[in-house]
């Protein structure tokens, strides 16, 4: 007798590390979708215009996979202990999910296999494909409709007895399956502590994300200078940011990844040695440095940008002359202007030398920061 569909499909994922699994149809998910389009006409995306670009593509598993009938979606946990952070006058704080490994190299090699076992273990199945956040697709909605979790406060995915320290991945397929239950709209009841623990006032409401302001938009995503407002406000944060995460009660469930290549000996590490990375000379020094993590995302420009404000924001006066060896050597505009910027900081004569040189800088941002210290 042929085994229960769900049972198989649990069991294989199982199989490939995964003891999280649901599956939904493959049906659009038009709820999302008008949050979506909502998030976008209010300007929230920041400069992620590409979120804004065909939207009804992004709710729709057939963006993927023409003839899909099935998602079938996993949570992998990558939470890991760690001491509290301590700056020390030297370090930067580095997001939970980036201490190991890229989670994209990791997680997308297993889910193609798990894929290859569901199409040949599933009677009519042809065609399957695996997405792990590199594709057009709601991947958290898609989440919540299988079962997987709900919606935070936060905007994060909050699984039940879990918490939200997990990576999403999908698998596509042209078979029907049955659909696991939906968790519920909201468990969050009437705490709040996610809300009024974010740095940068970054929720303008209950589960609405202002990525113009979150820090881990700013210090990954974000292109250009940082906003001067916000700049004291990322603290110690160098790449991500974990506050909202760290205070809510559902991560009180928190428990180690069971896949080594996420523990922090496997990357950089919960924190990096601001003085390291600002004496980074070049994109090949850079890239060499952070092979195979998740940090080469903001490029070197973006990462010296976030290491500047985060020296000045933790008194790191041991970068002063690197800070003003980066606003006469630097060619990247964005890191100039955060160097003269953190300067100003801990050094404010040395700054004002410097202001005096950059006002006449060819880039305007450049300019703009040494006009407003002088």
């Amino acid at each position: 007798m042929m085994t229960d569909p769900l049972t198989l499909v649990r069991e294989l994922a199982a199989r490939h590390g995964f003891d999280v699994v649901g599956v939904t149809s493959g049906a659009p998910l038009t709820d999302a979708l008008d949050a979506l389009v909502d998030w976008c006409a209010q300007g929230y995306e920041g400069s992620m215009g590409y979120l804004s670009r065909d939207p009804p593509q992004r709710a729709d598993p057939r963006t993927l996979q023409r003839e899909v009938r099935a998602v079938v979606t996993v949570a992998v946990n990558y939470w890991q202990s760690a001491p509290e952070f301590e700056a020390e006058g030297r370090y930067g704080r580095v997001a939970r999910y980036a201490w190991g490994r890229d989670y994209h190299d990791i997680v997308l090699p297993r889910l193609d296999a798990f894929g290859r076992d569901l199409r040949a273990a599933l009677p009519g199945a042809t065609k399957v494909r695996s997405a792990c956040d590199h594709s057009p697709f709601l991947e958290r909605a898609a989440a919540v409709r299988a079962g997987l979790g709900f919606f935070g406060k936060n905007t994060c995915l909050l699984l039940p007895r879990r918490g939200s320290w997990y990576f999403l991945g999908e698998v596509l397929l042209d078979v029907e399956l049955p659909a696991t239950a939906p968790a519920g709209a909201d468990h969050c009841g009437t705490c709040t502590d996610c809300l009024g623990a974010c740095p940068t006032d970054a929720f303008p409401a209950p589960f609405v994300l202002d990525a113009n302001r979150c820090i881990s938009y700013l210090t990954i995503e974000h292109p250009g200078a940082i906003p001067s407002e916000l700049r004291s406000k990322l603290g110690p944060w160098v790449f991500g940011c974990d506050v909202c995460q760290d205070v809510c009660p559902f991560n009180r469930f928190a428990s180690p990844a069971p896949w080594p290549e996420f523990a922090a000996s496997e990357g950089v590490g919960p924190r990096l040695d601001l003085l390291d990375v600002l004496a980074l000379e070049d994109d090949e020094a850079f890239a060499r440095r952070f092979a195979g993590t998740p940090l080469l995302r903001p490029r070197r420009r973006g990462l010296l940008r976030n290491a500047a404000i985060a020296a000045r924001n933790i008194g790191a006066d041991a970068a002063v002359p690197l800070l003003e060896r980066r606003t006469r050597e630097e060619s990247e505009p964005w890191v100039r202007s955060a160097a003269l910027w953190a300067l100003a900081g801990l050094d404010s004569a040395r700054a004002r030398q410097r202001a005096v040189a950059l006002a006449r800088d060819p880039d305007a941002e450049v300019r703009a920061e040494a006009e407003a210290l002088l």
